[in-house]
C-alpha cells in the first residue's frame, strides 16, 4: 500500500496567510537534479518581496551555505545539519553562531573523521563528500552525490555499521552526514526562531512552515504542523515514522515554487 501526504490542495488558506517564515531544505528541495530552476529563484524573490523570510536548513557544507546567504534572496542558512547558523544582516556582512563553541565542535569533527574513515575501506563505492575541506562541523560520505549510480545499498549498511558504533550518522538525498550528538536541524532552528526572531513556541507553531525531501528532515516534520514534502519525498515515506503533512504534485525545486504559488496566491484573497 503507498503512502502518501495530503496535496497541497487541502492547505487552508488561513494557515498560509499566518506564514511568516519558510524554513526549507537545499538539495534536491530548493534544487532538482542538481542545478537550482529558475522557478525556484523567481519563487524565493517573491517571498522575499511579500515579507516572507525563507531560511535553508541543510546539511551542506559551512561553505557552501556561505555562498548560499551572500548570494540568495534568503535571512540566513542554518547548515551542516543544525550546527551553525550563518546570519545575513542588514548590512550583508555575515555572522556564524555555532550551537557549541566552534573549537570544541572542531575537534569532535576531527575525532569523527578517525572513526570514519576505517569504516569507508569496509564500501569501496562509498568516499568523503567532495566538499568535506568546507566543512566545519560534521563528516559527510557521499553515496549518491558524485557516486553513479547511487550505491544505496551500501549506504544502508553504512549507517548500520556507524550506527553500531555509537556514531549519531542521518542520510539525506546524497550524503550519509555524521556529526556529534545534541542537536539536529530542528533543534537549531528553534533556536534560531526563538533567540534571534523573538518567536515564542506557540508562534512558531502557526507562523512557520518546512519544506523538506528526505529521512533527514523528520526531526522537522515531526515538531511543525505546516510541513510540506516535495514530490520526490514519496519514494521514503514509507520507512520514515514523522512524515511532512502535505506534499506537492512537482519535485524539488519545482514543488517549492508549486507551493509559493499557493501561499502568495492565498495571501492576495
Amino acid at each position: 500500500m503507498s503512502i502518501s501526504a495530503l496535496p497541497l490542495s487541502a492547505l487552508k488558506h488561513t494557515d498560509c496567510q499566518g506564514v511568516r517564515f519558510i524554513l526549507t531544505d537545499f538539495d534536491d528541495t530548493l534544487t532538482w537534479e542538481g542545478r537550482l530552476p529558475v522557478e525556484t529563484l523567481q519563487a524565493l524573490v517573491q517571498l522575499e518581496a511579500d515579507g516572507i523570510k525563507v531560511i535553508p536548513v541543510t546539511g551542506g557544507c559551512a561553505g557552501w551555505s556561505d555562498m548560499m546567504a551572500r548570494t540568495l534572496p534568503v535571512d540566513g542558512v542554518i547548515t551542516e545539519g543544525g550546527a551553525c547558523f550563518i546570519r545575513r544582516m542588514a548590512d550583508r556582512h555575515l555572522t556564524y553562531s555555532f550551537w557549541r563553541d566552534e573549537s570544541e565542535m572542531r575537534a569532535e569533527q576531527a575525532r569523527i573523521l578517525t572513526q570514519v574513515n576505517p569504516v569507508l575501506i569496509q564500501f569501496p563505492r562509498l568516499r568523503l563528500a567532495r566538499d568535506q575541506a568546507y566543512r566545519l562541523t560534521d563528516v559527510a560520505i557521499d553515496y549518491a552525490q558524485d557516486v553513479k549510480p547511487a550505491a544505496v545499498a551500501d549506504k544502508d549498511a553504512c549507517l548500520a555499521a556507524l550506527s553500531k558504533m555509537g556514531l549519531n550518522a542521518k542520510a539525506s538525498s546524497i550524503h550519509i552526514n555524521v556529526c556529534s550528538e545534541g542537536y539536529d536541524k530542528f533543534s537549531m532552528a528553534q533556536r534560531v526562531l526563538s533567540e534571534v526572531y523573538g518567536l515564542s513556541e506557540a508562534q512558531q507553531q502557526k507562523q512557520v512552515l518546512y519544506v523538506g525531501d528526505a529521512p533527514n528532515d523528520e526531526s522537522m516534520f515531526a515538531r511543525f504542523p505546516l510541513s510540506v514534502g516535495v514530490a520526490n519525498i514519496a519514494q521514503h515515506l514509507q520507512n520514515m515514522q514523522h512524515r511532512p503533512r502535505y506534499q506537492t504534485m512537482q519535485p524539488g525545486g519545482l514543488g517549492f515554487a508549486e507551493l509559493t504559488g499557493v501561499i502568495l496566491s492565498s495571501r492576495q484573497s
